[in-house]
């Protein structure tokens, strides 16, 4: 199957000019997405992306049949290696809640808590839980020692988002607390090293049926992708062979996506200069392209129709 309209694949944007007419140069050339597995597992894969005429090109995919596992220290150096113009796209908790980082030495409580971030929070979940029993309970809208104004964001999208520190991601969250530490200074959260989440992308893309499982489903979403092509030496089977492969690619396409488009840390975060955590996913639409979307669906008019209904 092959998608045919989705913010994956809608053209791109004109490059901006300068005042002198010239091409500003792009910051990002190279984009290096990450899916990150635990520690001692073998799972993390490491997908590059290279800048090529008016997309990009996968030129690396690792690791590769018979190569070692992508521990920390293979991992840092694989990105160090490929650092110049680089942006960095790992599929994992990069911050922690706010609670975690708080520095009160006792807490006020949640409804009473000042930190920006829990404000986002509570603004984000205005509506009490639908089950009669939970609100007599006095279930918990927010959990912000396990959750952060990301989460809740996306999940206001629609989207099933996982928790920072939900069920089975402390091990992940607290691997890539290490790796964020492990690259600085060069590479800075937000700037040249983003937290972003593959299948949000693909969801709020349109491309909504299940990967995981279902190797063809990947392949057909690859074939969608006109701005995206493999390398010499590069296959895309092997994307067929290993979802956390395929997800390092969505993980740097999603970085590309982001550079292409200009992407913005939405009004809703706790701070858009410093939002302390924040998944990058496709924005959500403006009018302009829901006038658009809506224009697409209309019947074409038939001829002379136009000029009729001036």
């Amino acid at each position: 199957m092959v998608y045919e309209d989705s913010a994956l694949t809608r053209p791109r944007r004109s490059l901006k000019v300068n005042r002198t007419g010239g091409k500003l140069m792009e910051r990002f050339t190279r984009f290096i997405g990450v899916d990150l597995g635990g520690g001692r597992g073998k799972k993390t894969a490491l997908a590059v992306l290279e800048r090529h005429h008016d997309g990009v090109l996968v030129t690396r995919l690792c690791p590769r049949p018979k190569e070692p596992p992508l521990y920390d220290k293979a991992l840092v150096a694989a990105i160090r290696e490929r650092a110049e113009r680089a942006v960095v796209c790992i599929d994992a908790p990069l911050t922690l809640p706010p609670c975690l980082r708080c520095s009160e030495p006792v807490c006020p409580g949640q409804d009473p808590c000042i930190d920006a971030e829990v404000i986002a929070m509570r603004a984000l979940v205005t509506v009490e839980p639908a089950d009669k029993r939970d609100r007599r309970r006095g279930k918990p809208a927010i959990t912000p020692y396990t959750q952060r104004a990301t989460d809740l964001y996306l999940r206001k999208r629609g989207l099933l988002a996982r928790e920072t520190l939900g069920q089975g991601m402390g091990p992940l969250a607290a691997r890539a607390a290490h790796v964020v530490r492990a690259l600085a200074p060069e590479f800075r959260l937000n700037d040249n090293l983003i937290e972003v989440f593959p299948r949000a992308t693909l969801e709020l893309s349109g491309f909504r049926e299940p990967y995981k499982k279902r190797v063809d489903r990947r392949i057909d979403i690859l074939a969608s992708l006109g701005d995206l092509s493999f390398g010499p030496g590069v296959w895309r089977e092997e994307c067929r062979q290993s979802d956390h492969v395929f997800d390092a690619v969505l993980c740097a396409y999603t970085g590309y996506l982001r550079e292409r488009d200009g992407w913005r840390i939405s009004p809703l975060a706790a701070d858009q200069i410093d939002p302390q955590g924040w998944i990058w996913v496709p924005p959500e639409p403006t009018h302009a392209d829901e006038a658009t979307d809506e224009a697409k669906a209309a019947p074409a008019a038939r001829p002379g129709e136009r000029l009729r209904n001036r």
